[in-house]
């Protein structure tokens, strides 16, 4: 890293960029008592609608803290861990679809309110 260098803001188009390079991710809801919940989960973005789906099972705890408080935020990593954008919004639970082959699955969708993210630049 370069000496000295402070991170780098990265503007909306980069932050999309890097969501859009990953499935992966770790998202934020918030338990009773007000602390994080952290989950990793996999996910899809539109950057057209700004949106993020995220599938999941009924009987997951952050479908119930989603339930309690729909405040949550999605944080995505640069491979390199050099970079990160972070998500914020409210998400909305979908319909549970009950099959047997897939089991009580719905949709976690995050409409995404602010977004936000830096990068630290290496020389």
């Amino acid at each position: 890293m370069a000496k000295n260098a402070p991170p780098r803001a990265l503007d909306d188009a980069a932050l999309s960029d890097l969501i859009a390079e990953h499935t992966f991710g770790a998202l934020a809801t918030v338990k009773r008592d007000g602390r994080p919940h952290l989950s990793t989960v996999v996910y899809d973005w539109d950057p057209e609608t700004r949106v993020i789906r995220i599938s999941t099972t009924e009987d997951r705890l952050k479908v119930k803290h989603v339930r309690n408080n729909p405040t949550v935020s999605l944080y995505v990593s640069s491979a390199d861990h050099w970079k990160f954008a972070v998500a914020e919004g409210k998400a909305e639970l979908s319909e549970v679809t009950r099959t047997p082959d897939d089991g009580d699955r719905l949709y976690i969708t995050l409409r995404i309110e602010k977004l936000y993210g830096t990068a630290l630049d290496i020389a």
